[in-house]
């Protein structure tokens, strides 16, 4: 359970650095054409790049700590929070702006009026789908690169005794049940939230 913790702790971390550096950059890109034809291709074409072999070379560059695992999670979670919310910004209707220029809305109150809450939905869904997918590149590359964490004591316990086993079998259901809680009683809770806001 505690290495449960750890690896879950270590993704939290990693979504929650990736979301710092991804939101202004995906708001910009959003709202501005030309950095999107500039910087778009170029996330795409390292996105498109195999991760486990990218994650893999940064596991032996960084070494196989903490550290190395919360930069696994923010490197997985970079781009489904990127084309979310830059999708999110470039769907708000150019309306919305014209009339925050009439009334001289300030850029605070334009984020915080218009754009946050035109993009909040694209944005938990693009951090659902960045949690996920780091939770299991990160599980996938503790088992292939021996990084510390469940997915280690998974390998370890399936390759040892048929006692071994018995725990290595357990975390995975550990595992499959934390995935299911966390989408289930957060992010599912807060999407049926949103549309009735909305």
């Amino acid at each position: 359970m505690v290495r449960v913790g750890q690896s879950f702790v270590n993704v939290a971390a990693g979504v929650s650095l990736a979301l710092v550096v991804v939101m202004p950059l995906a708001l910009l890109v959003g709202l501005r054409n030309q950095l999107d034809e500039a910087i778009t291709p170029i996330i795409m074409l390292v996105g498109a790049l195999p991760d486990l072999a990218i994650l893999t070379l940064l596991v032996t560059v960084i070494g196989r700590g903490n550290v190395a695992a919360v930069a696994i999670s923010a490197f997985s979670a970079f781009f489904p929070i990127y084309f979310t919310i830059r999708q999110g910004v470039k769907e708000i209707p150019i309306d919305y702006f014209h009339v925050a220029s009439v009334f001289k809305a300030g850029r605070l109150d334009t984020f915080s009026k218009i754009i946050l809450p035109s993009i909040f939905p694209n944005f938990l869904t693009g951090l659902r789908l960045s949690f996920e997918f780091s939770w299991n590149v990160l599980l996938a590359v503790e088992i292939i690169a021996s990084v510390a964490g469940i997915g280690s004591f998974i390998s370890n316990s399936i390759q040892g005794s048929s006692h071994s086993m018995t725990y290595g079998l357990a975390a995975i259901m550990t595992v499959g049940l934390l995935t299911i809680l966390m989408d289930r009683a957060f992010f599912e809770r807060l999407e049926q939230r949103i549309k009735r806001w909305r």
